[in-house]
């Protein structure tokens, strides 16, 4: 029964992972990444459900495009297998099943959810275009801020690591980007 649970969660994952490029590649051009059709970036067609498969589209097409032919880079496979993996590997360290499933290991779940899609979307775009969208990097701090509040009402821990660890990790952030000359 356990393999179900983890299936769902990996198909869940790699669905991310489509998300994660589709919101990689949007975000920096200011497009909209909930309303708008997907479409492919070369010949602008609208995708149908049927491309939009994480995983199995790219492997049935081939790599390219149903409408122009053009190749599909890698990263799209590859970003949808490692976040259905990420997520995979999560829910089994938290022991998620069927049967025990609580409130508690939801929580943990979802809050992992949002941390992981600020982590890779804004990797993706440092990646492609070398800088750090702000409204992303303000969703994660919101999201941290949420998990904060809920660690220290719900599971009772101490506020004070949660502060010093947001605060390291924004002070490395900048300090780096300051040095390498590009803005946040």
């Amino acid at each position: 029964m356990e393999f179900i649970i983890y299936g769902i969660i990996f198909i869940m994952g790699t669905v991310f992972g489509s998300f994660f490029t589709l919101a990689t590649y949007r975000i920096p051009l200011g497009l909209d990444i909930f309303i708008k059709s997907s479409f492919c970036p070369n010949c602008q067609n609208q995708l149908k459900g049927r491309d939009l498969i994480p995983v199995l589209s790219y492997v049935f097409l081939g790599g390219k495009c149903r409408y122009c032919g053009k190749k599909i880079g890698p990263r799209y496979i590859i970003l949808e297998l490692l976040s259905g993996v990420v997520f995979l590997l999560f829910a089994i360290s938290l022991k998620a099943d069927i049967f025990h499933l609580d409130m508690k290991v939801i929580m943990h779940f979802t809050f992992f959810v949002l941390y992981f899609v600020c982590l890779f979307i804004i990797s993706g775009i440092e990646k492609e275009k070398g800088t750090i969208q702000k409204s992303v990097l303000l969703f994660g701090i919101i999201s941290a801020l949420a998990y904060m509040i809920y660690a220290c009402i719900i599971d009772g821990a101490v506020i004070y690591t949660y502060i010093i660890t947001l605060i390291r990790n924004y002070i490395f952030a900048y300090y780096r980007y300051s040095i390498s000359g590009k803005e946040i």
